[in-house]
């Protein structure tokens, strides 16, 4: 009797590890195709394209064209410490190129200005630190230039107009998170002369050529947006806009009670036609995205149907949109 007990308890030990086994197997052939992130900052540092990076001796006039044709060029003596003394050490110079509307949305560089529509011309971001020490260092006010080819295709009215913006990073995202808005710059000379921009007295962090989107006899109106499945938007959301009729795109930022993320009020022409990205990363750390094209017709309510997806598909969705 007790052979036969003994026999049976080992027959459902055996079960027991074979099903714990199988349910195993199932459970990793059931997981999504889908790239994994701790959080939205995670996910955004892998977006952010790497700089295009150059050292320089500071004492004497240098300059550097990253591969997308924006040009730093400064006099000799123009890198001061937090201190205002000017630097004699080497430095490095970080370029970061965001000439395109998928390059801005992967650098999260929305082309808004409190609010305002602009029309893009490019953009980009310029870090310098000290080399033996990565201490973060600054331009002097007039020490540096920067010259870039208008590359998304304004009107040759817009282009024309463009002017100089400077990059305010103290804004935050429903994430919590920083998200570039542009100021006019009032310091600094600037022009554009064949499809060139040219800006004289350029500061560190961002920059672009742009122009405020002018809605002189159109209607202004705002809409909201929902994404599939989610129910809080102030964590691991992101909503885009990529707008069809000019080079510009929005970041979603505000949540309303519905609960959705919206626009600013009046800031969108009624008409616009564009296409909005949803981004979110769920419970288990999993990526889904997804896309719909619209046409604002006034104070809408639109649904975006995300599904699971890899950082490379979402970059491919990105730039399909764009291009």
């Amino acid at each position: 009797m007790k052979t036969k007990l003994i026999y049976s308890t080992a027959i459902l030990f055996s079960f027991v590890i074979y099903s714990c086994n199988n349910e195993s197997v199932g459970t990793n052939q059931s997981q999504p195709n889908a790239s994994t992130f701790t959080s939205f900052q995670d996910l955004r540092n892998s977006l952010k394209p790497n700089p295009y990076v150059k050292t320089f001796d500071p004492s004497i006039s240098f300059s550097m064209t990253g591969p997308g044709g924006t040009t730093i060029t400064c006099t000799g003596n123009s890198i001061i410490d937090s201190s205002g003394n000017t630097v004699s050490d080497d430095v490095d110079i970080s370029l970061y190129e965001f000439n395109t509307l998928d390059e801005m949305i992967l650098a999260k560089a929305p082309t808004t200005s409190n609010g305002n529509l602009l029309v893009s011309g490019g953009s980009f971001e310029v870090r310098v630190e000290n080399t033996a020490t990565g201490e973060e260092l600054e331009f002097t006010n007039w020490g540096c230039q920067c010259s870039l080819d208008i590359q998304t295709s304004p009107s040759i009215a817009h282009q024309n107009q463009m002017m100089l913006f400077n990059g305010n990073t103290n804004n935050l995202d429903n994430n919590g998170q920083e998200v570039v808005d542009w100021d006019l710059q009032n310091q600094g000379e600037f022009e554009v002369f064949d499809g060139i921009f040219q800006a004289w007295g350029i500061d560190i962090g961002f920059s672009n050529c742009d122009v405020l989107y002018d809605m002189a006899g159109e209607n202004g109106t705002q809409f909201e947006a929902t994404v599939n499945g989610v129910t809080d938007y102030t964590s691991n959301v992101e909503i885009w806009l990529i707008i069809d009729d000019f080079p510009s795109i929005v970041m979603l930022t505000t949540v309303n009670d519905t609960p959705a993320l919206e626009t600013y009020a009046e800031s969108i022409p009624t008409g616009l036609n564009g296409t909005l990205i949803g981004i979110i990363i769920d419970d288990d750390n999993y990526l889904s995205f997804g896309s719909l094209p619209i046409t604002v017709a006034g104070d809408d309510s639109f649904n975006i149907n995300v599904d699971y997806g890899t950082e490379a598909e979402l970059v491919a969705l990105i730039e399909s949109l764009v291009n």
